[in-house]
């Protein structure tokens, strides 16, 4: 959480310059969420998989995983390297797509299997938050590149 309110606050620190906002602004959120994501799946995995209301982790979590740590890697790639907002974009979009997706699973888990954890009803909500936040530095971006 600490991450993407960093990412936030640099973003409206520099509102006058949208790219600039969202250069931050995505690698914070991306780095964020997918770095922390894929460090719990693969160092924490029964205490993550618990959290969520899992029994077992299973091997998929580690792959799951890895591929956190693959989105959280390119989106610093991206960023160091300075590829521009339209991959900026792309990482943040893999990024946020993935946490629709997890919504509608964790959602899924909580009301067709009972499942009663917190991650159920919380991802959905704070997926919905970060979209309404992300979403306008993101355009406002693109609309600013040529």
């Amino acid at each position: 959480m600490a991450g993407v309110f960093i990412g936030f606050w640099f973003a409206y620190s520099d509102l006058s310059n949208p790219t600039q906002a969202f250069h931050y602004l995505a690698v914070f959120v991306v780095v964020s969420i997918a770095g922390v994501t894929a460090v719990e799946s693969l160092m924490f995995s029964k205490q993550g998989a618990e959290a969520s209301g899992y029994s077992d982790p299973g091997p998929y979590q580690r792959q799951s995983g890895l591929n956190n740590a693959a989105v959280a890697i390119v989106s610093l790639i991206v960023f160091a390297l300075n590829w521009g907002t339209r991959a900026e974009t792309a990482t943040c979009l893999v990024l946020l797509v993935f946490l629709i997706l997890s919504s509608f699973n964790h959602a899924y888990s909580g009301l067709r299997n009972g499942n009663r954890s917190w991650r159920c009803f919380t991802r959905p909500l704070g997926t919905l938050i970060l979209l309404i936040a992300v979403i306008p530095f993101m355009i406002r971006a693109l609309a600013a590149t040529p």
